[in-house]
């Protein structure tokens, strides 16, 4: 059996967008904001970006569509058992496949708030359609499949907080125009629009824990998987015309000895942004126009610095930081060359 997550982690992610929506709400679609006016990321954004990534690449996710076509839980679950030989499971035994085989399972659990499906149950041969009674030549009536899991929700291993933009940010209105029409008849063009952020650097804050690893088969490689998963998921976001502007800036894994029960938390807090160009924050248009300050951060860790058994991270070479990084940090080498 794998060897599940060996200790408590804690993730620090940067990426900024510019020009475009990182996550829109649900009514108007416009960037999501706090009532003091920061804007905000969902950590469901966040695991989507991970969830795309690995699906991109062939790997199956818990929640997402099926070849393309969109399906509740039951019948992604239908669907799996059905591709691994099986008509049905059910409680401990479900949750067990689920985890085997979900990396988004292992690391951020689902509620499993399953749906009745209806299954058409087929004569099991031709010679009951020869028999004379209606009600024998007739489909038998539908029966319904409900799994009955247990536990009936998983607690993923990895959570993350809220993101937020790290300084003030600008919403913008970016207009547009789409035509329709032969070459014989072209007609007026529609004008579109859509709201924007001007430009945004955006943290979230994670942590991966141990003993909810044990429960969520959680293992020390798929951290790593997702950690990756994160980098590169933000940058191939870019499908949509919205989502295009996004780069990943700064990854921190904080690790730390097993058996230390101690995290920091709202790793975010201790990031600050300093101008470097005589333009107001909400006029940022790139990491050009700020330093990053990680003082606080480096004071933090080298207070517990026995607690903590390695930091790897990952930096974009476009951010510029106020001091440099620690020379005992380990780096991942995700944008190395091959």
């Amino acid at each position: 059996m794998t060897t599940t997550l060996t200790s408590r982690r804690e993730i620090l992610f940067l990426y900024d967008i510019r020009m475009g929506n990182p996550n829109g709400d649900p009514d108007e679609n416009r960037p999501r904001s706090l009532p003091d006016g920061r804007f905000y990321v969902t950590d469901v954004r966040l695991k989507r970006f991970a969830r795309d990534y690995w699906a991109a690449r062939g790997q199956d996710i818990l929640v997402g569509n099926i070849e393309g076509r969109t399906t509740n839980l039951t019948g992604r679950v239908a669907h799996h058992l059905n591709k691994i030989g099986k008509d049905k499971a059910d409680g401990e035994e479900l949750v067990t496949i689920l985890l085997d085989s979900f990396m988004d399972a292992r690391c951020f659990g689902s509620s499993l708030a399953f749906k009745g499906q209806k299954e058409d149950d087929a004569p099991e041969s031709h010679d009951e359609l020869k028999l004379e009674p209606k009600e024998a030549k007739a489909k038998k009536k539908p029966t319904e499949w409900k799994p009955k899991p247990i536990p009936k929700t998983l607690t993923g291993a990895v959570q993350f907080n809220m993101g937020e933009v790290l300084h003030e940010a600008e919403e913008i209105q970016i207009q547009g125009t789409s035509v329709f029409g032969s070459d014989e008849e072209k007609g007026q063009g529609t004008f579109t629009n859509y709201a924007a952020l001007r430009y945004a650097l955006i943290a979230f804050h994670g942590i991966a824990n141990e003993h909810s690893a044990k429960k969520s088969h959680l293992s020390d490689t798929d951290y790593n998987a997702l950690l990756l998963a994160l980098w590169n998921g933000v940058r191939s976001a870019g499908n949509t015309r919205t989502k295009i502007g996004q780069v990943p800036r700064l990854l921190v894994s904080v690790e730390y000895q097993p058996g230390e029960e101690f995290q920091f938390g709202n790793l975010m807090d201790y990031v600050k942004l300093h101008p470097a160009t005589g333009k107001p924050e909400r006029a940022w248009a790139s990491p050009d126009d700020y330093f990053v300050d990680l003082s606080r951060l480096l004071e933090r860790l080298n207070g517990q610095r026995q607690r903590i058994a390695r930091v790897r991270y990952e930096v974009s070479p476009d951010l510029t930081f106020s001091a440099g990084l620690p020379g005992d940090w380990q780096a991942f080498g995700f944008d190395q060359p091959a």
